[in-house]
């Protein structure tokens, strides 16, 4: 990747703007601004557009800004990134409360003439083609598609020290991009050479992509997250479907901002309508509606229980004890049970304590008492819910998302592109040696699998559309740990078949594996691929979901407020991506704290705290859990 830098130095810069309205009604206070140069220029656009009385703004990099912030008696830090986990810790250790605002994104994109036929630009292609290897070396649309191999490449890109570059290049492999493309002038220019220009493709970035004609035309990139095809828009770049875009950042100090009028309104007039329209005349994509309404929450909780990090509005208490009782399916069972543990390890008194159970019975369970939370792998039974509603029981649901087990074929093999779930099963369960035993229409080709442990859950999701009891996998699968083998085996061997699990692919999608394909799946409603969309959405036959069902009575106790607090902490929230759920980020986290704090309350209000006393009294440890509740 090339080195691109918005300034040269730490620039310290204050900004003073004499204005009516706003300006003149604050007083002459100084909000002190550090980090990303490139985020820095917007921040100071937005406090001339609203009368922002005084700015002290040092351009020192998203990292340093980020380690000033936490160390000092900062109003801002700007960022192209998310805070990471050792910077929050930095500012947890200083004790200092902030609150992460996603403020807008500089968004590049790619336009070719009007009538190329092609709509969407396959991510890993693309990457392949922008490479500076391989200058002078891929000069054909061959990477779009077998029918435009004889349509001429004429690469057009913006100067090494515009944003559009920098963004291409900082998920490019190399040092830059392709040396022998042609460098554009400006936008206008670009647009006018590709209309011009059969083959053409140019880079551009902001406002420029919104420049309408009749004679070119945006492309579409499939995403490598989800494999949809996603234009270059605040949706997708959010939900981590377009990566060909910068986001940008503000790190608020909620001391200061509670006590700084200036400051709360700066950060409310940016979230804000008249913000975003601001950042749409800069060439930046403001955030979706979403994302604003959260970011206006955030600011407008005094206690800062939607912050990123530091004040919760939720403290475990020091003398946490008692035992909190799950009962249900083994998907997120890994880690639940690492939450368990982390408790224990600070709080000796407490304890998580699982036990397996098929839905139905988990959720009978949590009705009669006997369980605080109920671990779901599918829908709750409506029957089961309605004789808990009968018994006076409320519960809550709080979804944690949805594994998914991804087939793999060899890509010349045209009958394996989709497969039914009875043949799926056929194949994983059954001891045909070729695939025409497997389909009569299939050829009589030599059957080859590749998988990991028999013992794998990502086996029990390939194999559980089957009724009855999982069948085991067969004995002759060739067995290898590692996705990226499996994935070259299967490209090397006709007849090859393999299977894992959502981040795997990811994982062979970046290595670029050739000569393979993704294989949709048939659950009766036709086939469906995996995607980010289709697994969340459990569409996609090989998915599994998972979710908690929750006690309202349990959530009056301190025990489980923390178990679940401490589940959606941010580094424990990201197990759930490790094991490979689809539908859980941290962004996610700020609205889920915001309910957990609202469903505590809500829950004490109708179990008040004395009940407590008996929240461990069965067990073992029931006396003793007693008696610490009481003091």
């Amino acid at each position: 990747m090339a080195k691109f830098r918005f300034a040269t130095g730490a620039l310290v810069l204050i900004l003073l703007i004499a204005s009516s309205g706003w300006a003149a009604a604050q007083s002459q206070e100084t909000i002190s601004v550090i980090g990303s140069g490139i985020a820095n220029s917007l921040i100071e656009r937005l406090a001339a557009a609203g009368g922002m009385t005084s700015l002290a703004i040092t351009n020192s990099g998203t990292t340093d800004g980020i380690d000033w912030f936490c160390n000092g008696e900062i109003d801002l830090a700007t960022a192209t990134r998310k805070m990471s986990g050792a910077e929050r810790a930095i500012c947890d250790a200083n004790d200092l409360a902030y609150s992460e605002l996603l403020v807008g994104h500089y968004v590049a994109g790619f336009i070719t003439q009007a009538d190329t036929a092609i709509e969407c630009l396959d991510e890993a292609a693309l990457r392949e083609v922008l490479k500076p290897s391989n200058s002078n070396a891929l000069t054909d649309w061959s990477f779009a598609g077998d029918d435009l191999a004889e349509l001429p490449l004429t690469l057009l890109l913006p100067g090494d020290n515009q944003l559009a570059y920098f963004i291409a290049d900082s998920i490019v492999a190399g040092d830059g991009l392709r040396l022998d493309a042609e460098t554009l002038a400006d936008s206008a220019n670009a647009a006018k050479r590709v209309s011009a220009t059969a083959g053409g493709l140019a880079l551009l970035a902001g406002s420029e992509l919104s420049q309408s004609s009749e004679s070119i035309k945006l492309l579409e990139i499939s995403s490598a997250n989800s494999g949809a095809c996603a234009a270059p828009a605040a949706e997708a770049v959010e939900s981590g479907d377009y990566d060909f875009a910068l986001s940008l950042y503000v790190v608020v100090n909620r001391a200061r901002l509670n006590g700084s009028d200036s400051l709360a309104e700066f950060l409310q007039f940016i979230v804000g309508e008249t913000g975003a329209e601001v950042m749409r005349e800069a060439g930046v994509t403001a955030p979706t509606g979403a994302t604003r309404e959260l970011n206006a929450l955030i600011l407008a909780d005094a206690d800062a229980t939607l912050s990123a990090g530091g004040d919760s509005g939720f403290q475990i208490p020091p003398d946490l004890n008692g035992e909190v009782r799950l009962v249900g399916a083994a998907n997120a069972y890994q880690t639940l049970s690492r939450v368990g543990d982390k408790l224990t390890e600070s709080y000796e008194r407490f304890s998580a304590v699982y036990e397996a159970a098929a839905a139905s019975a988990g959720i009978a369970r949590l009705c009669a008492g006997e369980a605080d939370i109920t671990l779901l792998d599918a829908a709750a039974d409506a029957d089961a819910l309605a004789e808990c509603a009968a018994k006076g029981v409320v519960t809550l649901p709080l979804a944690l998302g949805a594994q998914a087990t991804i087939l793999i074929s060899h890509a010349g093999d045209e009958y394996s592109a989709c497969l039914t779930t009875d043949q799926v099963n056929a194949i994983w369960s059954g001891e045909a040696e070729n695939w025409s035993a497997i389909d009569p229409a299939f050829p009589d080709q030599r059957m080859t699998l590749f998988g990991p442990s028999f013992t794998d859950q990502y086996t029990d999701i390939l194999l559980q559309s089957r009724a009855g009891i999982i069948p085991p996998a067969r004995r002759d699968t060739e067995k290898d740990y590692d996705p990226l083998y499996r994935a070259a085996a299967v490209g090397n061997v006709p007849g090859g078949l393999t299977y894992m699990s959502w981040p795997d692919y990811q994982r062979v999608l970046a290595n670029e594996q050739a000569n393979i394909q993704l294989v949709a799946v048939d659950g009766g409603a036709g086939c469906v691929e995996p995607t980010g969309g289709s697994i969340e959405a459990g569409s996609y036959p090989l998915s599994r979901r998972a979710s908690l069902l929750i006690s309202e009575e349990s959530l009056a106790k301190a025990r489980a407020q923390s178990f679940l607090w401490s589940l959606a902490d941010d580094d424990n929230w990201s197990l759930l991506e490790r094991e490979g759920f689809v539908g859980v980020s941290t962004l996610d986290l700020p609205i889920i704290r915001r309910n957990l704090a609202t469903w505590f309350a809500q829950a004490e209000a109708l179990h008040p705290p004395e009940d407590d006393a008996s929240e461990s009294s069965d067990g073992d440890a029931g006396d003793e859990a007693s008696e610490d509740a009481s003091e």
